[in-house]
Parts: C-alpha cells; sequence; structure tokens
C-alpha cells in the first residue's frame, strides 16, 4: 500500500484538486497494478488519506477531502500550509501572474457570494499595480483562468466563477486574517465558514451540517437566540 500512496499522492500534486470519482477510480488502478486490495468503502479510502495527510503535515503540506458547499462535490486536495503567502504559490508564473491572480482573490473574497461573472476576469487584470511586468493578454488570463480553475483554486458553476476547494484549503486562513469582514469561522465549529447556511434573522453562517447537527437538539439559532427558520436542505438549481 505504500507504492499506492506514493502514486496517489504524486496524482494529487499533479492535479491539485480531484473529485472523489476520479480519486477512486485512480486509486482502482493502482491497486490493481500493485497487486493490493482496493479500499472497500469510502470511509476505508478516507482512512488512507488520513495516513498520508498524517506524515505531510510534517512538512507544512496537507492531503484532504473537502466537499464544496456549491456544487456538493467533493474533493481531495493537495494544498501548503506555509504561513508565507509567497511559498504557497508555484513558481513558474511571473509577477504579473502572481499578482493577477491575488487580485483575484481579493475581488472573489470582496464579493457577495464570493464569486463574480465570468467576463469580471479581464476588469481585474486592470486592478495590478502599474509598476509590475507588461500587462496581460487576453488570451493569457484566458489561459490562466482555465489551469487554475483545473487546479481547485477556482470553481466554475454556470457563468460565473468562484473560489475553489483548493483556495479554502490553501489561502483560509490567509483570508480570514486578511479580510477579516468577509471570511469568518462557523461559531459551531470555529472552522472557516464559507457558503453554507445563514440565519434567516441575523445573518451569521454556519456550515450547513453543523447547524443540522446543533437542531437536533435544539430549535434555536446559536448566534442571535431566535427560533431557526432557515431551510437546511440545498436549493434544486444548486
Amino acid at each position: 500500500m505504500e507504492k499506492v500512496k506514493k502514486q496517489l499522492l504524486q496524482a494529487a500534486i499533479n492535479h491539485g484538486s480531484m473529485p472523489m470519482d476520479m480519486v477512486t477510480e485512480i486509486i482502482a488502478k493502482l491497486c490493481d497494478a500493485y497487486d493490493v486490495r482496493v479500499p472497500d468503502s469510502p470511509t476505508a479510502l478516507k482512512g488512507v488519506i488520513v495516513e498520508i495527510d498524517t506524515e505531510l503535515r510534517k512538512y507544512d503540506q496537507t492531503l484532504q477531502f473537502v466537499k464544496h458547499p456549491l456544487d456538493g462535490t467533493e474533493y481531495l486536495v493537495f494544498g501548503m500550509l506555509t504561513a508565507n503567502l509567497a511559498c504557497k504559490f508555484q513558481p513558474q508564473y511571473t509577477d504579473t501572474e502572481r499578482n493577477y491572480f491575488h487580485k483575484l482573490l481579493e475581488s472573489l473574497v470582496s464579493s457577495d457570494d464570493y464569486g463574480f461573472v465570468w467576463n469580471d476576469i479581464y476588469s481585474v487584470a486592470n486592478l495590478i499595480p502599474a509598476n509590475v511586468q507588461r500587462p496581460l493578454t487576453k488570451q493569457r488570463i484566458q489561459d490562466l483562468e482555465s489551469i487554475w480553475t483545473a487546479q481547485g483554486y477556482f470553481l466554475q458553476k454556470e457563468d460565473k466563477i468562484y473560489l475553489g476547494p483548493r483556495t479554502m484549503v490553501e489561502y483560509g486562513n490567509y483570508l480570514k486574517q486578511h479580510f477579516p469582514d468577509f471570511i469568518k469561522d462557523c461559531i459551531l465549529c470555529q472552522r472557516i465558514v464559507f457558503w453554507d447556511v445563514k440565519c434567516s434573522e441575523c445573518q451569521v453562517k454556519l456550515h450547513r451540517e453543523c447547524i443540522r447537527k446543533y437542531l437536533i437538539k435544539k430549535s434555536t439559532c446559536p448566534g442571535c437566540k431566535r427560533t431557526w427558520n432557515t431551510r437546511l436542505s440545498l436549493p434544486q438549481n444548486n
């Protein structure tokens, strides 16, 4: 199983973010190639990931499953946990491209739903300081968006792009520290909450699963203590 773990980790590093069906397909092929028993349940598979993650955290890296609230898909995400923002992003990009990436993050975080329409990716490029390298071409902007979406930094849904699963893992704490008015912790689990559910009375934001468990025994919002009236199921058009 050690060889399977090593190859699975390499695939995760190469892709950055992979949906669960892709992960199960890869691990099935690896187990077959190395004549190892395939994990027989999602719990067993997640146990393998936890073992890999435990080792990675010694090096300020992580491998973990993240369920994105907007599409309900569970992704396996590889991320860097270093505090230095400059160390997180791949060195093959130019200063202009790295500046553009950070401006995209800032613009998405400060939007109402952490997303904006696809065409806004071009106007964000105008926010890059004038003293950096030559401006990005329209084609390069499109290429970068495709690359970063494929890597899980952004999520495309209909005609908009949002913060992706890898950004949630890799940049969550950075965004909470630098944008405290927009990124906050769920008051039930003290972990960052991005979309999920808002109380209709006080607008406090909570993880869907956290409030679902909380409401088994109580009927009021843990924030304002008023009766909880917000539906917990995902809208059908999501």
